[in-house]
Parts: C-alpha cells; structure tokens; sequence
C-alpha cells in the first residue's frame, strides 16, 4: 500500500513549482490560477505543511517544497518517459531561451552544431531580445545574460567572468598607445562596463568619450572596428572567436571586469534533464574555450 497524497493536486503543485508561480502553471494545465493556488493548498492541509512561502514579490519553495519538488518531478518525468516509450516516441525536450545577442551570435551560434550532436532531442527557441523578460511566465525558461550581480527572484548561475580587451581591425599594425591616440574610439551604450572602467583596471586615461562612434550593441561595435572604423572593446568569451581567427587583432591582454555572464533560469530548470544538459554543456564549451585561449597567450 502506497501511502501518497491527492495526486491532482501535487500534479498541481509540481507545476507551480516548476515554473515558480501559479499563472505560468495554470498556463501550462490549462486550468485556472485560482485553481492551481486551492490544490496547493489542499495538498498542503493533507500534508500538515507549508511548501511555499508566499509574499508580495511572489512564491519562494519552503525547505519541505524543495524536497517534494524534486521527488513530484522525477516521479512524473519517469512516468512521462514510460509513456513515451509504450507508444514508440522519443521524447524532446523544449527549453525556451532570452540570450544577449553578441553572445548568441558570435559564441552560441558556431557551436549549436556540437550541442545538437551531444544531445539531438534537445531543442532550443533563442530569442534576442533585449527586451526584460519574466522567467517563469510560461514563455520564457532561460536567459543568458551579461551583468554585474544577482538581481531578482530567478536562479542565477555564474558560466564565466568577463574580460575586456580592446581590438582593431586584423590589418591594423598600430600599438595600443598608437591606437588610443590616433584611432576614435567605439562606444556600447547599452553596457555597465565600457571605456571608462577597463581604463580604470589598466590604470591609464581612457580614451576621449567626445568622438567616435556610438552602438547599442557589441555586436556592431566589433563589426565596425573590423571595418577598420576605429578601436572596440571586445568582451571574452563570446569575442574570443572572432580575436583567434584574425577577424579581430587584440591589441593587449584580457583584463577581468566586474561584470559576468550568467546561466538565468526559471525555478527549478536544473533539477529537469533538459535543463542539466543545457547547463552542463554550456560549462563545458567555456572551461574548454577558456582553456585553449589560455594556452594561446604569451
């Protein structure tokens, strides 16, 4: 005799919790919030417990909630693979994901093919955006984001520290000072980190911020200094590519900033499998990235 609780409501609350809250879980079954908030509930009277700690700025799972989250989600994705097999389907796995474009485009996007090689039932939707997105809404299951700490409610996890270092086009044979002096500099308005701090850490004036360009993204900034338009400050990991394969010469070492890029996940993401395959692999790419670019300096 198995002793188990509603199992309508924990379905309920294995989704809630999943997801972090109760609209994306009501999303998700097709029921209503306030129906998925009463089996929480219910499922809560039966057990004599609270498994969330609800506040003004949304749920949080209580030490209990965790335990039973962990233990609902294997419990339904093993039932859920049993499905699948008895009706001859391999299962996919759908993550959904809000990326930095300079990282999509110049780190992610030439490696896709390896990802999809490692783990062929794993699909990735990618979004570019800039745009703020709620994790957790039932649209959105990671992003990847380039910032300075922690914000929010979500689960952040480190992937790598950034390091600055500027870049000119491959053709370019000036020295660093040369280049500062002689060259406009090209400016990111939509970063933390620009001229200004990667001065500071290499304790020399920053360039004059009244001339040059000005882009929103790095991705134009690198493009535009590989024209030949001046010197860009190139972001590592994701700019490594473009420095190893001449598309850019470095024109000094990496320094580290402050900021880092950061795996951002909804709740719960990285006790699903899709969400450890995502997460293992990315680490995996950037320890072997930064070990080869290690191992290419002086």
């Amino acid at each position: 005799m198995h002793r188990l609780p509603p199992l309508a409501a924990l379905r309920l609350f294995e989704a809630a919790g999943r997801h972090g809250g109760f609209t994306a879980a009501a999303t998700e079954l097709g029921v209503t919030p306030s129906a998925v908030s009463h089996g929480v509930r219910a499922l809560e009277d039966a057990l004599g417990l609270s498994l969330f700690h609800r506040s003004p700025r949304g749920l949080a799972l209580t030490p209990a909630g965790e335990t039973l989250l962990a233990e609902a989600s294997r419990a339904f994705e093993g039932l859920s693979r049993c499905v699948e097999a008895l009706s001859g389907k391999q299962p996919r796995n759908r993550l959904v994901g809000s990326i930095a474009p300079t990282f999509a485009a110049r780190w992610l996007l030439p490696r896709l093919p390896e990802l999809r090689r490692r783990h062929p039932l794993l699909d990735l939707a990618i979004s570019t955006e800039r745009e703020h997105v709620q994790l957790g809404d039932g649209r959105i299951d990671f992003a990847i984001r380039m910032a300075l700490a922690r914000t929010g409610p979500a689960e952040w996890h480190r992937l790598a520290q950034v390091r600055l270092v500027p870049v000119v086009a491959p053709d370019c044979r000036m020295s660093l000072a040369q280049a500062l002096a002689r060259l406009p500099a090209i400016h990111v308005t939509s970063t933390e980190e620009d001229w200004a701090e990667w001065a500071a850490l290499r304790a020399v004036a920053p360039p004059d911020h009244s001339r040059g360009l000005r882009f929103d993204t790095i991705q134009m900034a690198l493009d535009a200094a590989g024209r030949g338009l001046g010197v860009a400050l190139a972001r590592l990991p994701p700019c490594a590519d473009d420095i190893a394969s001449g598309q850019l010469r470095a024109l000094d070492d990496p320094v580290e900033g402050g900021s880092s890029y950061w795996l951002v996940t909804r709740p719960g993401l990285l006790r699903r499998p899709e969400g450890r395959m995502l997460a293992n692999w990315l680490r995996e790419e950037l320890d072997a990235n930064a070990a080869m670019n290690s191992a290419q300096q002086p």
